[in-house]
């Protein structure tokens, strides 16, 4: 292991990784992986992980001609996500419409572009909400918007000052649908002009005739690896689906020095160079060879050493004071050690949306708390 980092807790179990090849891989390779998987679990009683994984598995599976009682499980939860997902499809159009007309730009992040641009069929790709971007001059009224179509903020109204230091927020309507609003692609990347390239790097896309954007297919493999490299009590390893998808459908589309430059700019090398060589290793994803070796070097802030060992392993009360730090580091930027040391107060007052003089009484409690519930959410 390279110095700084240890195992990283986020990636799945040998059984998933089995689900995975069965669900990814092709031939011979995909049959055994899925014979070695059904025989080291009960089907039903999988995680919550692995059964998202069902729907693309009984494609691959049906499309190698295989034959089981099993796949009937597989079929059902296809048609439940295909049922699922084209009620949430209907939502997200009515909404983009509804922000088209208060004409606030749109931009579609994780699991619908990822569905009509790489998976190409409703029922392969679970989602539980669906996350819209903003630019972040529009938190505001974006917000306000949302608020008079019903739907509601989740545990706190976000003010200026929270936009300022964060980077999304979940809403909710009354038949239970969640949505999340962003006004920044990345947790890690919060300036007011982070997402430029991103905006200007995006391509239009339709979702039920509504026109929005969507990113281009290296910035969407590297927001995939990113997202998906975080420690989870259940594994996120949907993440290497996603990604080898992606690669998939759009290998020929890949700009991998942009992707290289991409992550260097935002000090997110290491996040991406371990998934890159992940994917090649487990499920044979076309990364190419040159493209590790030219990351394999390169130089890595121990800003970044520190953040990946907090997200990337069980939490413990002072890897969740650690993470507060490190997304207090990444807001305020270049600035030295001394002036993000005086800063940290006014981050946290931002972020808990606490006044000063009860900081104190809050951080205890969160740490007494942090324990047992895991490492604080991102704001």
């Amino acid at each position: 292991m390279r110095r700084g980092q240890s195992k990283r807790y986020s990636l799945p179990s040998p059984e998933q990784e089995l689900l995975l090849r069965a669900a990814l891989l092709r031939g011979k390779d995909a049959v055994e992986a899925w014979k070695a998987w059904k025989s080291s679990v009960d089907v039903e009683q999988v995680d919550s992980a692995s059964h998202r994984m069902l729907p693309l598995l009984y494609r691959n599976l049906r499309t190698h001609g295989l034959k089981d009682p099993s796949m009937g499980k597989y079929k059902g939860v296809y048609r439940q996500t295909w049922y699922k997902n084209q009620m949430l499809f209907h939502a997200i159009a009515s909404l983009l419409c509804s922000f088209r007309e208060a004409e606030i730009e749109t931009l579609i992040l994780k699991g619908a572009p990822l569905t009509i641009g790489y998976y190409k069929d409703y029922g392969l790709r679970p989602m539980n909400d669906f996350d819209v971007l903003i630019r972040m001059d529009k938190a505001l009224p974006a917000i306000e918007l949302l608020q008079s179509l019903g739907w509601a903020p989740m545990d706190f109204m976000p003010t200026e000052e929270y936009i300022s230091v964060s980077f999304s927020h979940g809403f909710k309507n009354a038949a239970g649908q969640e949505f999340d609003l962003h006004w920044h692609v990345l947790s890690q990347s919060r300036g007011m002009n982070a997402d430029d390239d991103f905006w200007d790097g995006a391509r239009p896309v339709t979702i039920h005739d509504v026109a929005t954007l969507a990113l281009n297919p290296t910035d969407q493999l590297l927001h995939v690896c990113i997202h998906g490299a975080r420690w989870n009590y259940t594994p996120p390893f949907r993440w290497v689906a996603d990604a080898m998808t992606i690669l998939n459908t759009a290998q020929s589309e890949i700009d991998w020095n942009r992707l290289i430059a991409q992550a260097l700019k935002r000090r997110l090398i290491l996040p991406l160079r371990e998934s890159l060589a992940y994917l090649r290793k487990t499920v044979s994803a076309a990364v190419p060879s040159e493209v590790l070796e030219s990351i394999r070097d390169l130089p890595v802030p121990w800003i970044e050493y520190i953040e990946y060992n907090v997200t990337m392993n069980p939490p413990t009360r002072w890897r969740a004071m650690l993470d507060l730090w490190c997304q207090h580091s990444r807001v305020a930027g270049e600035r030295g050690r001394l002036y993000k040391l005086i800063m940290f107060p006014g981050f946290l007052k931002s972020v808990w949306r606490r006044s000063f003089w009860k900081l104190p009484f809050y951080a205890l409690s969160r740490v007494m708390t942090w324990q047992k519930n895991g490492l604080t959410k991102s704001p």
